[in-house]
């Protein structure tokens, strides 16, 4: 009875749900607010490279404003938790084309490794 109940437990518990996994780091994933604070701190570097040497008088205001529609545009639920390789896919975005071609904040809003970062889903 006692080896019954013991798989029992075990089995409810490690299926019951992937936040236990995620929240104790046993899965290859990200938190919302830590993956919204990687991509934000990718916009930031972004903004202050590209402003700071096409605009320097105004380059923090820019960053600033970039910074708050970055955030606007960002779906991620702080609570949940997402893939590592979707945000840093993401963030790679953001680094590049949000440097090169776009400013962080379109290229938050129009690329579809931003757009499509999707929160892991349960199990049950």
């Amino acid at each position: 009875m006692r080896k019954l109940l013991f798989v029992g437990m075990v089995s409810l518990l490690s299926f019951a749900n992937c936040a236990v996994a995620d929240s104790l780091g046993l899965s290859d994933s990200v938190k919302g607010s830590e993956a919204r604070s990687q991509i934000k701190a990718a916009a930031m570097t972004s903004d202050i490279l590209y402003y700071g040497s096409a605009d320097p008088a105004n380059a923090a205001m820019i960053t600033a404003l970039d910074l708050f529609m970055t955030d606007l545009f960002l779906k991620i639920d702080d609570s949940k938790y997402y893939k590592k390789t979707d945000v840093d896919k993401c963030v790679k975005d953001v680094q590049v084309i949000g440097l090169l071609v776009l400013d962080p904040s379109q290229t938050v809003a129009t690329s579809e490794n931003c757009t499509g970062l999707k929160a892991n889903g349960e199990i049950i």
